[in-house]
C-alpha cells in the first residue's frame, strides 16, 4: 500500500486570530448595538408618545378639576356669606340679583352658568339661565332631586326644549352663623354642550392642536374651526396606538368628577412632526455607522497584525516563565500599556493571595466575636479562640455548648452550602443569646465552606422587651385617662348644671342684700369650677390630637369690640383702667377661627384681670398686610404681680402656675397658657413673654389671617335680653332626663316661659309617650338608662320618622356627642350646664324655625 502522505497545514500567527476576533467581535458588538439602539430608541420613542398622550390627558383632566375647584370656591363662597343668607331669610329677590351682579362683576372668569337657590319652600330665585338652555319644570326638580344627596359635583344629563343637554351641578348649604341652622341651598352648574370656553382654556393649557368633548359617540363640543384635515368623527373612530409615526397623535382621557369615572371623555389632537424628522435623521446615521464600521474593521486587521503580535509573543513568554519558575520572576515590561499593566499584575499576584490570607487569619483569630469555619458537608474546620472560650470552656449537663451550638447550626450550614438562602440564627449558649450570620466562602462558582460568626444579642432582647412593656403600659396609660376624662365630663357637668341652674333661678327670687351676695358667690364659683372643667377637655383633646379648627368668616374689628364689653365691666370693678387700641378697618372681614381667636384672647386677659391689682391693663391690636401675607399682632400688656425670670421658660408648659407661693391665693388649672400655646401653633401663630416682678407683664401674640373682603360693615347686634312672653299659646315639652336635679331646673326655667313640661327618665319611655301622645319639641339627655339619647333620637327621627322636633342636652362637651346627635337627627345641641341666656336662644331659635309649623301653635 501506498503510504498516505501527511498533509502538514501551515500554522497562523496568534495575531491573526486575535485580530479577527477581534474584527469579529466588533463587528458583531456593534450590529447588535446598532439594532438594539434601534429597538431601545423605537420603544423609548413609543413610550414619549405614551407619556406624552398620558401627560396630556392628566393636563386636560387638572384643568377640568381646576375649573370645577374655582367654581366650587366662588360657590362656597357666596354660600357662606351672611349678607346672603340674610336676603333669603327676609326674600329680598331683587337684592339677590345684584348681589350676584355684584359677585360676578368681580370675578367674571369664575361665573357658573346655571345658578338658582332653594329652602325647604322649594325654589327661591333663581338667575333665568336654566329657561335659556331650555330646561324648565320637571327637568329643574328632576335635577334637584339629583344633587341633593351631598355637596360634590354631579354629572347630569337632562332632557330640554333643545335637546339632551349636559350639565355638570353642585349644591353648597347655606348656613347661619348665629344659629348654626341651614337657610337654603345654593346650586351652580356648567353647561357641557357647546362650551368651546372650557375646551379652548384646557386646549391652550394641554398644548394640544385641537380637542373634542363627546358623551359617548354624541360630540358635546370641540376646538375644530373646519380647516383642519380632520374631523371629528374621524378622531373619534381613531385608534390610539396606530404608532408614532402617523401625521397626528391622538388621546383620549376619560373625565373624572370628585375622583368617579364618568361617560365624558375628552380627545386632543397633537402634531407629530418631531417624531417623523427623528426617524428619518436615525435611519441617516445608522446608514452612516455601518460604513464607517467596515472601514474601521480594516484598519484595525492590518494594524493589530503589525503591532501587537510582537507584545503578545513577550506576553505570552513571561507566563511560561511565570509556570515554570514560580513568583520570583519578575516581568520585563512592554511598550503598550494595558499588556505592560497585565503583566505587572500576574506578578503581583502571589503576593496579593499571602496578603489576604494572612489578614484571613489574623482577623478570624484576633475578632472578639466567636466564628467558626465549617465544610460543605457540614464538619467543624476550626474555631477562633472567642469560640472556644464560649464553646468549649462551658458546660451544660456534662458537655461542652459546642455539642447542642452544632445540632442547631450544621442543618444551616448544609442549606448554605446548597445555596439555599438563610436567615439569622438565634441559638442559646449558657445564659447568652446569640445571633449567627453564615456567608458561603466560594472557589471557582462552587461553595466549598461556610463561616459562621457570633453576636452577643443578650442584652439588645432584654432592652427591647423592656421597650414592649413601657410602650404597652404608654398606651394603656393614655386609654385610661381619655375613659376617664369622658366619663368625667359627664359627672362633673351634671351637678355642675345644678348648682348653676339652681343659683340663676335663685337670682330672680332673693332680696335681701346679704342673700343676693351669698347667690353671686354661688354663681362665681360654679362659672369658675366650669371654665376649669372645660380648660381641663381643650387640653385633653389637644394631647390626643382631637382638637379641630372650624375657619369661618367673621369681621376682625369684632374682637376689639368683644373684649371692651365683656372686661371693661370687670376692670372697673376692680378699679383697673383697661384701654384697647386697634387699626382695624371696620369693613376687613377675614377667615379664621373666630371662637379660637378669641378663647386666646380671653385667657391671657382672665391674667391680666386676675394678677393685677391696681394700674391698668393694656390692649393693642395691630393688621399688617403686605403682598406676601396678612398677620395680626396683639400686644396684652398689665401692671401686675409680674414673672420671675427663671419661670418665663415654664410659663406655657401644662399644669405650671408661676409663683409657686401665690398659687393657692390665685387658684387657676395652670392650663390657660398652655392651651393658648397649642392653640397658636395650630394656628400657625407665635408667642411671645416678657416680664419684670412687680412691674408687669406683656404678652406678645402674632396669628396669620387669609382675608376676604373689604365689604361694608354689617349693623351690630344688640346683645340678647331675656323675653319670658317669647310664646303666644303654651307648648307642649316632652323632657328625656334621669338626674332628677337636672330635670327640676329644667322645668322651672320652661315654666317661666309658659311651657308645660312632662318628664320621663329613659329613651324608651319617650319613644312610647311619642307615639301616643303630641309633642312641640322634645329635650334629649345623652347617658340614659336602657336606651342612650342619641339612639333613641336616632328611632324617633329615622326608623319612626315622628314629626317631632328634638333638642338635645348633654353634659359631655366633647364634640364628637355633638357630631352623633346632629348625624342621628337632633335639630339643636345644648351643653349642660345649662344657663338662662343658652336657654333662651334655644328656645328663640325653636320659636323662629319651628313653631310656626307646629299644630300647638294654633291653639
Amino acid at each position: 500500500m501506498m503510504q498516505q502522505e501527511k498533509i502538514i497545514k501551515p500554522k497562523k500567527h496568534i495575531a491573526n486570530f486575535v485580530s479577527y476576533a477581534i474584527i469579529i467581535v466588533l463587528g458583531v458588538l456593534i450590529l447588535s448595538v446598532l439594532f438594539q439602539s434601534y429597538q431601545i430608541s423605537s420603544r423609548i420613542m413609543s413610550q414619549e408618545v405614551k407619556r406624552t398622550s398620558r401627560q396630556t390627558s392628566n393636563l386636560v383632566q387638572s384643568l377640568f378639576d381646576y375649573r370645577l375647584s374655582t367654581l366650587q370656591i366662588h360657590q362656597d363662597s357666596s354660600a357662606q356669606s351672611q349678607s346672603l343668607v340674610s336676603l333669603i331669610e327676609n326674600h329680598q329677590l331683587r337684592a339677590i340679583d345684584q348681589y350676584f351682579n355684584r359677585v360676578d362683576q368681580l370675578e367674571i372668569t369664575n361665573t357658573p352658568d346655571i345658578r338658582f337657590i332653594t329652602t325647604t319652600n322649594g325654589l327661591v330665585w333663581d338667575d333665568g339661565n336654566a329657561q335659556f338652555y331650555g330646561i324648565v319644570g320637571k327637568s329643574l326638580s328632576k335635577i334637584i332631586n339629583r344633587v341633593a344627596f351631598n355637596s360634590n359635583w354631579h354629572l347630569v344629563a337632562s332632557p330640554s326644549q333643545l335637546k339632551t343637554m349636559y350639565l355638570l351641578m353642585r349644591r353648597s348649604p347655606m348656613v347661619d352663623q348665629e344659629t348654626g341652622q341651614v337657610s337654603g341651598f345654593l346650586y351652580a352648574g356648567i353647561v357641557l354642550n357647546n362650551n368651546y370656553a372650557l375646551l379652548e382654556t384646557m386646549r391652550d393649557g394641554s398644548n394640544s392642536e385641537s380637542l373634542i368633548m363627546t358623551a359617548g359617540k354624541h360630540v358635546l363640543a370641540s376646538t375644530l374651526s373646519g380647516r383642519e384635515a380632520y374631523q371629528a368623527t374621524d378622531i373619534i373612530d381613531s385608534k390610539q396606538d396606530q404608532g408614532i409615526y402617523n401625521q397626528y397623535m391622538v388621546s383620549s382621557a376619560t373625565l373624572m368628577v370628585e375622583g368617579v369615572s364618568t361617560y365624558l371623555k375628552v380627545y386632543s389632537v397633537q402634531n407629530n412632526h418631531n417624531a417623523l424628522s427623528l426617524r428619518n435623521s436615525y435611519y441617516f446615521w445608522m446608514a452612516f455607522a455601518l460604513v464607517a464600521m467596515a472601514i474601521v474593521a480594516f484598519v484595525t486587521r492590518w494594524w493589530l497584525q503589525r503591532r501587537i503580535e510582537c507584545e503578545i509573543s513577550r506576553l505570552m513568554s513571561y507566563t511560561h516563565q511565570v509556570a515554570n519558575q514560580g513568583d520570583d520572576k519578575s516581568f520585563p515590561g512592554s511598550v503598550i500599556y494595558e499588556f505592560d499593566h497585565f503583566g505587572r499584575t500576574l506578578e503581583q499576584t502571589f503576593s496579593r493571595l499571602a496578603d489576604q490570607e494572612k489578614q484571613f487569619e489574623d482577623l478570624f483569630n484576633y475578632t472578639t466575636s466567636p466564628m467558626l469555619l465549617w465544610s460543605a458537608d457540614g464538619s467543624l474546620i476550626k474555631m477562633n479562640p472567642s469560640a472556644r472560650d464560649e464553646c468549649l470552656n462551658q458546660y451544660e449537663n456534662g458537655k461542652t455548648l459546642y455539642t447542642a451550638l452544632a445540632e442547631q447550626l450544621q442543618t444551616m450550614v448544609r442549606d448554605t452550602t446548597q445555596g439555599l438562602q438563610t436567615e439569622s440564627v438565634l441559638t442559646k449558649l449558657g445564659d447568652k443569646m446569640f445571633r449567627w450570620n453564615l456567608s458561603p466562602i466560594t472557589v471557582n462558582d462552587e461553595i466549598t465552606s461556610v463561616i459562621a460568626q457570633g453576636h452577643d444579642i443578650t442584652t439588645i432582647l432584654e432592652a427591647e422587651k423592656q421597650s414592649r412593656l413601657a410602650r404597652k403600659e404608654a398606651e394603656e396609660s393614655a386609654r385610661l385617662r381619655a375613659d376617664f376624662l369622658a366619663q368625667m365630663s359627664h359627672e362633673l357637668r351634671t351637678p355642675l348644671n345644678g348648682i348653676i341652674g339652681v343659683s340663676q333661678l335663685l337670682q330672680r327670687t332673693v332680696k335681701t342684700k346679704e342673700q343676693i351676695e351669698q347667690v353671686k358667690v354661688l354663681c362665681s364659683s360654679g362659672e369658675h369650677l366650669l371654665a376649669v372643667l372645660s380648660d381641663i377637655l381643650d387640653f385633653s383633646r389637644i394631647e390626643q390630637g382631637k382638637f379641630t379648627l372650624k375657619p369661618t368668616e367673621f369681621r376682625l374689628a369684632d374682637l376689639a369690640m368683644t373684649i371692651e364689653q365683656i372686661y371693661q365691666p370687670l376692670c372697673r370693678e376692680k378699679h383697673l383702667s383697661l384701654n384697647v387700641t386697634s387699626n382695624i378697618p371696620d369693613t376687613m372681614y377675614v377667615r379664621n377661627d373666630q371662637v379660637r381667636i378669641n378663647q386666646i384672647l380671653f385667657n391671657l386677659l382672665n391674667n391680666s384681670t386676675k394678677f393685677t391689682h391696681e394700674g391698668r391693663i393694656d390692649v393693642d391690636m395691630r393688621v399688617h398686610e403686605s403682598p406676601e401675607s396678612t398677620y395680626l399682632s396683639v400686644d396684652v400688656r398689665d401692671t401686675g404681680i409680674g414673672i420671675n425670670e427663671d419661670d418665663l421658660n415654664v410659663v406655657f408648659e401644662p399644669f405650671m402656675q408661676v409663683g409657686a407661693p401665690n398659687t393657692r391665693e390665685y387658684g387657676g388649672s395652670g392650663l390657660g397658657l398652655s392651651i393658648v400655646k397649642n392653640l397658636l401653633d395650630m394656628l400657625d401663630g407665635e408667642i411671645k413673654v416678657t416680664s419684670a416682678m412687680n412691674e408687669g407683664t406683656q404678652f406678645s401674640l402674632f396669628i396669620p389671617l387669609t382675608v376676604i373682603s373689604h365689604a361694608h360693615s354689617l349693623p351690630v347686634v344688640a346683645p340678647d335680653e331675656i323675653d319670658f312672653a317669647l310664646f303666644e299659646h303654651p307648648i307642649e315639652v316632652l323632657l328625656v332626663e334621669d338626674n332628677h336635679t337636672n330635670a327640676f331646673i329644667a322645668r322651672t326655667f320652661c315654666e317661666k316661659y309658659n311651657i308645660h313640661t312632662d318628664w320621663v327618665t329613659n329613651g324608651i319611655q319617650a319613644i312610647e309617650k311619642l307615639k301616643n301622645q303630641h309633642y312641640d319639641l322634645v329635650l334629649m339627655d345623652n347617658q340614659l338608662p336602657h336606651l342612650g339619647g342619641v339612639e333613641a333620637t336616632q328611632r324617633i327621627k329615622q326608623e319612626l320618622q315622628l314629626p317631632v322636633v328634638v333638642y338635645a342636652c348633654t353634659a359631655d362637651g366633647m364634640g364628637d356627642t355633638r357630631d352623633a346627635f346632629i348625624a342621628a337627627g337632633a335639630e339643636y345641641v345644648l351643653v349642660k350646664p345649662i344657663k338662662e341666656l343658652n336657654l333662651y336662644r334655644a328656645l328663640r331659635h325653636f320659636k323662629t324655625k319651628y313653631v310656626q309649623r307646629t299644630p300647638s301653635s294654633t291653639h
